[in-house]
């Protein structure tokens, strides 16, 4: 009897044990099912149709599509070589008076600096001597022209007379061409014993734009080698435009540019690609794209390096399945997202928030890639997903 009671007990033990196993495993599966359910309620939402509606939000499905790719890429604003004037002096002289200051606006013929110059002085004085002797020259030519078709003149001494006028003239033009370079007027010396001399000279600006740098003070001897004053204009402007080397395909002379600044006050323009680099950068390895603007209606200062932000339409169109309107796409910081249902047709529709990225940017599509596993035949809420977000907030 004693042998038979035993192992009855020691049975009585282990089914209790198991039990109580059992129970412990179910409280662990209830307990890892709830916190499923609520990581699970916390990126997500229930609505009705008319919700969605009332909030301007429509759902739609995945479609292939041809996409036109865009492209986002940074650069930089260079200045062109015809903005830029580096102004020089003709002659030597001293600087008597600076008229102009840095980051000042000037007009194309405005003054800039007055020089005090020995050597224009001294241009002056040569050009009238080089007149006077061109006009006795021509008198005396008429004069050997006339003894000539009297027979009376010696035809070398005539010769002579016509070498020398034809001198005398080149070297009057040549005079009145450098101190044309000075912005001088010549005919100021038409009438010589009434003429005044004078050693000063106005360094006018060749271009329209603000002066960058300003190089001489006062009572310094100024000479042709040495800059006098930098004028940079920025009406015509060109960014250098750096895009990924499986890009270029996409990209031809000619195609139209969005470019935004870091300053929201200046408007985005549109620019045009001039030209595509033939070889990789080395410093950044990208493919340098050249696109010309005009200045943009602002007045904030654009300058030479300053950062932009360009946006290019692919020339060519691809065919990508799994597109979506960019209104789908929700943004929030930490990665893209989308918000999807397996049943759209529900009186409280489920959306739960997806995490996607984007393979492929169209102009106003986008190819996504989900990444997780998700049924066929998912509809996405599309248009003011914002409202979404913010309702699913509420449930954290």
């Amino acid at each position: 009897m004693k042998k038979t009671f035993l192992p009855l007990l020691a049975l009585a033990i282990f089914s209790v044990s198991l039990s109580s196993c059992s129970e412990s495993e179910a409280e662990s599966k209830e307990k890892e099912e709830g916190k499923r359910e609520v990581a699970k309620s916390a990126d997500s939402l229930n609505l009705s149709l008319q919700q969605l509606q009332s909030v301007n939000v429509e759902l739609v499905g995945f479609e292939d599509r041809q996409l036109r790719p865009v492209i986002n890429a940074n650069g930089k604003i260079k200045i062109l070589p015809d903005s830029k004037s580096e102004v020089h002096s003709e002659v030597e002289g001293h600087v008597d008076a600076i008229y102009v200051r840095e980051g000042q606006f000037v007009k194309k013929g405005q003054p800039l600096l007055k020089l005090t110059s020995m050597e224009f002085l001294e241009l002056q004085n040569q050009y009238i001597a080089a007149k006077s002797e061109a006009d006795f020259l021509e008198i005396e030519f008429k004069r050997q022209t006339e003894l000539k078709k009297s027979n009376v003149g010696v035809l070398a001494d005539f010769q002579a007379t016509e070498s020398k006028l034809n001198a005398a003239i080149g070297k009057e033009k040549a005079l009145k061409a450098k101190l044309g370079l000075l912005s001088f007027n010549t005919d100021q010396l038409s009438n010589i014993r009434k003429a005044e001399i004078s050693p000063v000279v106005i360094i006018r600006a060749p271009i329209s734009g603000s002066v960058f740098k300003v190089h001489q003070n006062l009572g310094k001897l100024a000479n042709p080698i040495d800059p006098l004053v930098d004028i940079i204009s920025t009406e015509q402007l060109q960014a250098q435009v750096y895009v990924y080397e499986k890009d270029v395909d996409m990209i031809q002379e000619g195609q139209p540019v969005e470019l935004t600044f870091p300053s929201q006050s200046i408007p985005a323009v549109q620019g045009k690609v001039a030209s595509v680099a033939r070889a990789l950068d080395m410093e950044n390895g990208a493919i340098t794209l050249y696109v010309n603007f005009k200045r943009p209606q602002t007045k904030e200062t654009i300058f030479s390096d300053m950062n932009v932000r360009a946006r290019v339409v692919g020339s060519t169109e691809t065919k990508s399945s799994n597109t979506l309107p960019r209104t789908a796409i929700l943004d929030d910081g930490e990665g893209l997202y989308i918000f999807a249902t397996s049943q759209p047709n529900a009186s409280k529709i489920p959306l739960r928030k997806t995490k996607v990225e984007i393979e492929r940017e169209g102009d106003e599509y986008v190819q996504v890639k989900i990444l997780e596993k998700m049924p066929s035949g998912m509809k996405v809420a599309n248009k003011n997903i914002l409202a979404l977000e913010a309702e699913r907030k509420k449930n954290e």
